[in-house]
């Protein structure tokens, strides 16, 4: 496809319409001095012999005023105010060598304003896009399906932060040879970040075509389809960060996977298929192609309970992965980890976590959702244990402003600090023990029984 977009200008109205050398090379098939094409009107239908002049600047022939005067008056037939004027845009589109349609693209039209900017200061624009691939690439190596892996799945883990939900996806799922991609959907994360978009390109002459530029999804899909005896793991991380029927759009459909080999297609690929060409184009070599995703590729996602003001996955959504909650325990944790005392205390990691969970759970008198609150096993990390700083503004600006927002004085003891600042400058202004002192009795209790 090319497409010519020409912005009108006093001398196109009352002389003739001049173009640049580039748009002869290009748009014109490099025509000679008195080369005639066929031009027509794309809403009146006129058509004429329009010439190439090239004694001077390249130039058409008087002919294609007559094409647009007839286009205008079409224009005037539906809307009898318009009048021919400088800015609108004549758009010219290549149908096949020496054939060629025309429209005007008047300022009262809904798709003036996208075109005039991408024309921006310039009176020409030349677009022209690379969708002549019809057939797969002879020189891509044919894929065996019947080596392909298959038993891919979708899959959500879920729990409370630092739960291990990571841990548990490279255990249990990724291995040394797995090829694996990790993406964070987020608020403004979109379907065009997620599956790709038509980006425009400039060439060294200043001639912008327009590709599909694929995004993480599509070149997985591309990975995973060329190489079969490959396990391909993409990983999304805030599955519901993000607004995630929309990200996947059409892809949704994808989602459904085959419980057994059918109609030589192996367990684990898409059920049903889809049409998108640019997609097809990336992954195939064909424009034609239907998409799936392949039998070996797998999409796993992590999902914190805990998170608020986030996106919620409908129940269509959710049926299409596999729901698996990653239980908030201590006992696969390294010992030397769930033992290590906190600073210069005496309470453990998990002494200190399985206290303050109990006392979360426990609370949930006006709180929904309390036990989603919990702190992860793998809540903080080793060197966390050993930085007042850190586990200050980690787990106890945490607990402040996200767990016991709405009831302060069931963890802390607000009668002495009353502002986060006030219980954070506490705890690490003290040593041992005392650094606890932030907390009511009944926590200290716990703490110390």
């Amino acid at each position: 496809m090319k497409i010519y977009l020409r912005r009108l200008d006093n001398q196109s109205i009352t002389k003739q319409i001049s173009f640049t050398q580039n748009i002869l090379e290009h748009f014109f098939d490099n025509a000679n001095n008195q080369d005639e094409m066929t031009m027509s009107g794309e809403l009146s239908g006129h058509s004429g012999k329009v010439s190439i002049l090239l004694a001077t600047n390249p130039r058409l022939g008087g002919e294609i005023k007559k094409i647009i005067s007839a286009e205008a008056d079409k224009i005037k037939e539906l809307e009898p105010s318009y009048e021919l004027s400088i800015g609108d845009i004549l758009l010219f589109t290549y149908k096949a060598p020496k054939l060629y349609k025309l429209q005007i693209i008047p300022q009262t039209d809904n798709r003036y304003d996208v075109l005039n900017n991408l024309i921006d200061a310039e009176k020409h624009l030349l677009i022209f896009s690379d969708d002549n691939a019809d057939t797969q690439n002879s020189d891509e190596p044919e894929i065996d399906e019947n080596t392909r892996l298959d038993g891919a799945k979708n899959i959500i883990l879920y729990g409370v932060p630092g739960s291990g939900k990571s841990y548990t996806l490279q255990r249990d799922y990724c291995d040394s040879s797995s090829v694996v991609e990790n993406i964070v959907f987020h608020p403004d994360y979109t379907y065009s970040d997620f599956v790709g978009q038509i980006m425009p390109q400039v060439d060294k002459d200043g001639i912008v075509s327009y590709k599909f530029s694929p995004g993480p999804f599509t070149s997985m899909l591309k990975k995973a389809y060329r190489n079969p005896q490959t396990k391909h793991i993409l990983v999304i991380d805030e599955i519901n960060r993000g607004n995630a029927p929309a990200i996947f759009g059409e892809i949704f459909q994808l989602l459904d996977r085959l419980k057994e080999d059918k109609d030589g297609f192996k367990k684990g690929a898409s059920q049903y298929a889809i049409n998108n060409a640019d997609i097809a184009k990336i992954v195939y070599d064909d424009k034609n192609k239907s998409v799936r995703i392949s039998s070996n590729l797998w999409i796993i996602a992590t999902m914190n309970t805990s998170d608020q003001n986030v996106f919620t996955l409908d129940t269509a959504f959710q049926r299409r992965f596999s729901m698996q909650l990653i239980e908030n325990s201590f006992d696969n944790v390294d010992k030397s980890f769930k033992e290590a005392t906190i600073l210069d205390t005496t309470i453990s990691w998990q002494k200190f976590c399985t206290t303050i969970n109990e006392i979360i759970s426990t609370n949930n008198e006006g709180l929904s959702s309390m036990e989603d609150k919990r702190l992860g096993v793998y809540f903080v990390s080793s060197d966390d244990l050993k930085s007042k700083e850190a586990f200050a503004h980690k787990v106890i600006k945490y607990l402040w402003d996200d767990v016991f927002k709405f009831d302060r004085g069931t963890m802390f003891d607000t009668t002495n600090f009353n502002t986060l600042e006030a219980v954070v400058k506490k705890f690490i202004k003290e040593n041992g023990d005392n650094q606890f002192d932030i907390f009511n009795t009944n926590v200290k209790d716990s703490l110390y029984a």
